[in-house]
């Protein structure tokens, strides 16, 4: 059923693509300069002759020759630009022929273009020395589209349907907004709150770390890194979107974005407020609070853990539970003077969380398991401020500081109702756990940032020092009321009644140096030397409820006083290429880890050192074509959490110690990246190797007793192995008019558990594919579908036979299509199925989405949206955990089906521009 299922949707997708004018015409040609050089990578445009808008574009090949694929018939433009070049254009009057433009010679271009005020049409792309510039004017997009909608029609740009960037294969971890920093790093608040018409390019480039940009030496240490450049005309006014709608089950959504520029000054605000599990911007701030709590709550259902990627589990978005958001921000940066700059931002968010989970977990014992029940209902509210500030001088042509300043208070509640009981395999129970848990609290944090840099008389002498400084305190208050039970030969029945206080006060400090000295012919020698200190002071008030009065319980009450000192020095070799640059060099740590429990009873003093090899290599074998090498060692110190000796009994049946004499971890790093991007035929191959090793990892040890409590404590086990690979390869099939993709991935991890004192070695293996195809040209019609196969396998040393899989399949398929000159309908659908080892049916979740826009109003301002989500009413939020001790799937409550009715409204209001200024060269 599952593969004509497959055939079916592969079946409507090509039927969706395929176009039976395939044979149209071909224009052919050759650029080259007048020396009969060949020149690579010119930009080809066919333009429509009436209003110049983009038919279709290519890059010349590495002889010069272009070739356009499916022209239709009639009047229009071709525009070749190359850097450096005079642009050639010429009128074209397409039959049923093809048409050969033979030879065509560029003209160079003796004076130095600063800009060029075109009226009519522009190239597409620009291949700069370092950066890939993309006319915006050239894609076209629609009333009241985001930047996303834009980005999603620029060649080799992908985003992908978490609303992540990829640019050229590697994640886009910065959007800059004319090359200043919008909202910190935060890349969905730019992507999905800023209008697509306020911009006139897209720039994608590497941006170097502070150091190499002030130093011009390389370090490794690029993010890939999206500008918009705004037309001029919106810096001399405002735009932006206002939005609202409401609908079935009392569903609502607001949204308005709102910009005021002007030469020398930007402002924005951005704010949102709606109740179907919408976030324009990241969560960091409820993932932190709810991390937390889920410490507390280690053994119980309702924790949050990281996905695979580090990222939200499957689903938290639009999946775990009924969200209710409000946020608004505001962003501004205004240039001082000519030598001076600010970037600040302040955030609010006010985010609700309704969550009931229905979870079975299968716990593994040396060569047996027992099956765990959990339900639970959860309701978290996380009111937060968030700010930063970026202060940049240029002192002098040799001097620059640069002050940073973050910071962020907030306030947080969760009230947890959950029931636990613990199964044998005849489903007998062996214990059960009824608990309320209440808990509040209050937060603050501050860190100021100073950068100085320095550059000597000598090219290539350079120095570059930093101090940091963050400042945090953390303060909660909990009660707990939970009733547990034994099923043995005697009943028994105990409760824990308890009102639990902690505080945390955090002071740490970060002093870094380094000096630069070169060696000559682009050889440079860097010696470096840091110091960090981390101090916190954790008290835990723990007070049993008798007949309504608090007793202080000294038992679970403790304090804790940590110091963490940080010394190291470096020494590292590099050399910049043309083609090539690397880098060898290597770091002495030096740590010591203090700590005082309970006023000086017991004493904690442990040293660790080690040295710390790197090296890095990277070749440019020419434009979008690179190899990579990146080699790091690190020593990471055990948190907070982990090393403080404090009992958590949150969950009866999970108990949680701390281990004070944990030791660092010592952490092997290896991945290599290739990538090559071929703008002739737009085909774009990417492939990664990861490798990790971890000596000292970090690990639970986990007692189970006869009654099957589980005491779970950190320590310092074996050795931890892990790898990954990945290859993308994506291609347009000319004659279909379609492009594809394919992603092929694997990984594997080898990690040790400790369960009532017996080494458990696991070993898990994952492999997965990705195919997508989508449609070319997309002036009506933009479809894009695909299949998406994952499977994990799961084996133990000392349990064989208990060894799991879960496999996930999804098929998706969104569309986009434009009706007449005032209509737009858009669809997702999305079939999601699960197979894991201890459930015998599969779980499969359709979804599908229709949304319906309607522009009332001749200039696009005004349009009418209607929107309905989960047509089927068959959304479920499924997720999946798998851990060294146990495997783990749980179903909570979602969104079900709802209608959702609308208007938005684009506001504008700016000077008149004449023309548009396009800069040729590298990026500005």
């Amino acid at each position: 059923m599952k593969t004509n299922m497959l055939r079916h949707s592969l079946l409507i997708s090509l039927i969706l693509f395929l176009n039976f004018n395939v044979f149209g015409q071909k224009i052919l040609g050759t650029v080259v300069d007048k020396n009969q050089n060949p020149l690579e990578m010119a930009s080809v445009m066919l333009l429509n002759a009436k209003d110049s808008s983009l038919v279709s574009f290519v890059s010349s090949a590495s002889t010069g020759a272009f070739e356009i694929y499916d022209a239709p018939k009639g009047d229009f433009l071709i525009q070749i630009t190359y850097l450096g070049y005079e642009n050639f254009w010429k009128k074209l009057t397409l039959g049923a022929d093809a048409v050969n433009l033979g030879t065509i010679i560029l003209k160079e271009n003796t004076k130095e273009l600063q800009s060029l005020v075109v009226s009519d049409y522009g190239s597409p792309m620009e291949f700069g020395k370092d950066t890939v510039s993309y006319n915006a004017a050239a894609f076209k997009i629609k009333p009241g589209d985001v930047v996303e909608d834009l980005l999603k029609k620029l060649p080799g740009v992908e985003v992908e349907r978490d609303g992540s960037v990829k640019a050229f294969g590697e994640n886009v971890q910065n959007v800059l907004v004319d090359g200043k920093e919008f909202f910190g790093k935060d890349t969905k608040i730019a992507t999905k709150n800023l209008d697509a018409d306020a911009v006139e390019k897209v720039q994608v480039f590497d941006k170097k770390s502070d150091m190499a940009e002030f130093t011009g030496i390389e370090d490794g240490q690029d993010e890939r890194t999206i500008n918009l450049k705004l037309k001029p005309g919106k810096k001399a006014g405002y735009f932006g979107t206002a939005e609202l709608a409401g609908g079935t089950g009392e569903r609502f959504k607001e949204r308005a974005s709102i910009n005021r520029f002007s030469p020398k000054s930007r402002i924005s605000f951005i704010g949102l407020a709606n109740n179907i599990n919408e976030q324009n911007f990241s969560m960091q701030d409820y993932i932190s609070f709810m991390g937390g709590i889920g410490s507390m709550m280690s053994g119980g259902g309702m924790n949050i853990n990281l996905g695979e990627n580090g990222g939200l589990p499957m689903g938290l978005i639009n999946n775990q539970g009924v969200q209710k958001s409000f946020a608004g921000g505001l962003n501004y940066s205004k240039d001082l003077n000519k030598k001076t700059s600010l970037v600040s931002s302040v955030f609010f968010n006010d985010f609700f969380n309704d969550l009931n989970n229905n979870a079975t977990r299968e716990n593994f014992l040396k060569d047996a398991s027992y099956l765990s029940k959990i339900l639970g209902n959860q309701s978290s509210n996380n009111l937060s401020t968030s700010f930063n500030l970026k202060l940049s001088s240029k002192i002098s042509a040799f001097q620059n500081v640069i002050f940073r300043l973050d910071g962020g208070l907030g306030s947080n509640r969760m009230n947890s109702v959950s029931s636990d009981v613990s199964l044998r395999n005849d489903n007998s129970k062996i214990n059960e756990n009824n608990s309320i848990y209440d808990i509040s609290g209050k937060n603050y944090r501050l860190t100021p940032d100073l950068t100085y840099q320095q550059k000597f008389s000598k090219l290539g002498r350079s120095m570059v020092m930093k101090a940091k400084t963050n400042i945090s305190h953390t303060a909660n208050d909990a009660d707990l009321d939970a009733n547990y039970t034994f099923y043995s030969d005697q009943l028994t029945t105990r409760q824990i009644l308890q009102n639990q206080q902690s505080a945390n006060e955090g002071m740490s400090y970060d002093l870094n140096a380094a000096y630069i000295e070169p060696l000559g012919k682009k050889r440079y020698v860097e010696f470096s030397a840091g110091l960090n200190d981390q101090n916190n002071k954790l008290n835990t008030d723990f007070f049993d409820i008798i007949n309504d009065a608090l007793v202080y319980n000294l038992n679970f009450s403790t304090w804790y006083n940590r110091d963490y000192i940080n010394r190291k020095t470096g020494l590292k070799y590099s050399s910049t290429q043309t083609k090539y640059n690397w880098a060898a060099g290597f770091k002495y740590e030096n740590s010591l880890l203090k700590g005082t429990v309970n006023n000086e009873n017991t004493n904690i003093k442990n040293q660790f050192s080690a040295v710390l090899p790197e090296l890095y290599y990277n070749y440019e074998f020419g434009n979008g074509h690179n190899f990579n090498l990146d080699y790091t060692t690190d020593m990471a110190e055990p948190s907070l959490l982990q090393l403080q000796p404090i009992v958590n009994n949150s969950d009866p049946l999970n108990i949680y110690k701390g281990n004070p004499s944990l030791s660092n971890e010592y952490k092997h790093n290896l991945s290599m990246r290739y990538m090559k991007y071929n703008a002739f035929e737009f085909r774009m191959f990417y492939a990664s190797l990861r490798a990790g090793f971890t000596h000292n990892k970090i690990n639970n040890s986990i007692n189970i007793d006869e009654f099957f409590v589980r005491t779970m404590s950190p320590m310092n086990s074996k050795n931890e192995q892990s790898g990954s690979g990945r290859i993308e390869y994506s291609t347009p099939i000319k004659p279909l008019k379609v492009k594809t993709k394919v992603t092929l991935r694997s990984n594997v991890s080898n990690g040790y558990s400790l369960i009532n004192n017996v080494w458990n070695q696991t070993t898990i293996f994952g492999k997965g594919i990705n195919f997508s195809v989508e449609n070319r040209k997309k002036a009506k019609l933009d479809v894009l579908a695909g299949i998406r196969y994952y499977r994990s396998d799961s084996r133990y040393s000392e349990n064989a036979n208990l060894g799991q899989f879960y496999t996930e399949t999804t098929l998706f398929v969104e569309g986009s299509l434009n009706i007449g000159e005032n209509m737009i309908l858009k669809t997702n659908f999305d079939n999601v199925s699960y197979q894991q080892s201890f459930s015998k049916d599969a779980v499969n979740v359709p979804l599908l989405k229709v949304n319906l826009t309607t522009f009332v109003d001749k200039n696009k301002k005004l349009r009418l949206t209607a929107e309905i989500f989960d047509i089927l009413n068959q959304n479920k939020g499924i997720s999946r955990n798998s851990n060294l001790s146990y495997n783990e799937i749980s179903q909570t409550n979602v969104l079900g089906r709802y209608f959702l009715f609308g208007l938005s409204y684009n506001i504008k209001g700016f000077k008149k521009a004449h023309g548009i200024e396009i800069k040729m060269g590298d990026r500005d």
